[in-house]
């Protein structure tokens, strides 16, 4: 899939430059319905005409639009099918910004407290979240919503999920058993601001990555890695548009970088690998998760073609199918693998919630137990 974001001349606002784009867009369509064929989510009252008329300056956003729209999961999956070479999903997302002020609560809250320069009751909010996740998690405290005063070859930004407080421990142990120099950004201040581009808040997502630009520049670090899709994502264009010579990895390609700290010995049996919607299996980020899962276990290939598979996150619950959709995949899962290991955050994190024999972990894990069956053979002898 191509990147979600294409690179923004001369660093125009978002909203300016998908005007322009759209503009262009809509005299290329020939609404071949290809874009809607292969869209995953729920959409049976929606035509490609009455998206293109929606996605027009000044025009009006009909009820059946609306809905869709929230139901819309920016997966991209319209991207590569289109023959006129029209992105669908950057079309959608300027209807997310033309709707904006509509947003049912799910998409709200997913919002409240990310971001930098919060005012009245969500900054109250965000501070008293920052406070509480201090408390309660010490060991990481110091790494939260602060920027590195060092410098160091490589810059580890969780973003948000610095509080996704296992992940966060179990690459932090990952990173110190390679011996590597590494600072470390993250926090709700420093959002990447993809979740506010991904629900149209275009001003908001632009102050994101300016001071994420900000931030990068000061580390000037020459590899930048994450665990996340869609930071990763924001990274990427950040690189492109600011022109930064910084090398940018997910955090798997890094740490197969060192395959001699790491024993290659089988503690899984069938694995089959989640690529999630931005890292696809034929990305590098898609083949280092695979290479992870064969030199750990039985790499084994989905049942069903997981170019239909998504996690749903995005469109935050507003498609009343999302669960059943992500339960026939996972029953699909389980009758090739027992285990599904996510080359992403974002997936890993939604389909823990799905009810399921299937064993849902991050390909990080895999590390993980690596060492600790290292650690155990030693403590053995």
């Amino acid at each position: 899939m191509k990147k979600q974001t294409e690179k923004r001349k001369n660093l125009i606002p978002t909203k300016m430059f998908l005007q322009e784009t759209i503009s262009e867009y809509l005299g290329r369509c020939i609404e071949c319905n290809r874009c809607m064929d292969i869209c995953p989510v729920t959409k049976e009252t929606v035509s490609v005409h009455d998206l293109n008329v929606a996605s027009q300056e000044g025009q009006p956003v009909p009820l059946n639009i609306k809905e869709f729209t929230f139901h819309c999961t920016q997966c991209g999956k319209c991207v590569p099918v289109c023959p006129k070479d029209i992105r669908r999903d950057l079309m959608m997302r300027y209807i997310k910004y033309k709707i904006k002020g509509k947003k049912p609560w799910s998409y709200k809250r997913y919002l409240f407290i990310k971001g930098p320069q919060q005012t009245g009751i969500r900054k109250i909010t965000q501070q008293l979240f920052i406070r509480l996740k201090k408390l309660t998690n010490r060991d990481l405290s110091s790494l939260m919503e602060t920027t590195p005063e060092r410098r160091a070859d490589v810059l580890f930004y969780p973003g948000c999920y610095l509080y996704s407080t296992r992940t966060m421990r179990r690459t932090l142990r990952l990173l110190n058993h390679l011996g590597c120099s590494y600072t470390v950004l993250g926090g709700v201040t420093t959002c990447c601001g993809a979740p506010h581009l991904l629900q149209g808040e275009f001003d908001q997502a632009d102050a994101c990555a300016e001071l994420l630009y900000q931030k990068i520049k000061a580390c000037d670090p020459r590899i930048i890695i994450t665990a996340c899709a869609e930071c990763f994502e924001a990274i990427e264009t950040i690189k492109k548009t600011q022109k930064l010579d910084v090398e940018v990895l997910s955090v798997t390609q890094y740490v197969l970088r060192f395959p001699d700290k790491y024993p290659s010995k089988r503690i899984r049996e069938k694995i089959t690998v989640h690529h999630s919607c931005r890292f696809p299996a034929h990305s590098p980020q898609g083949q280092a998760a695979q290479q992870a899962a064969s030199r750990f276990g039985e790499l084994t290939a989905p049942s069903i073609d997981q170019s239909s598979s998504c996690c749903y996150q995005w469109n935050h619950g507003c498609d009343p199918a999302n669960t059943m959709r992500r339960s026939a995949y996972l029953a699909a899962i389980q009758t090739k693998a027992p285990v599904l290991a996510c080359d992403c955050l974002t997936c890993y994190e939604e389909f823990k919630k799905t009810s399921t024999d299937v064993q849902i972990i991050d390909v990080l894990q895999l590390f993980e137990e690596a060492l600790d069956a290292q650690q155990t053979k030693a403590a053995q002898r």
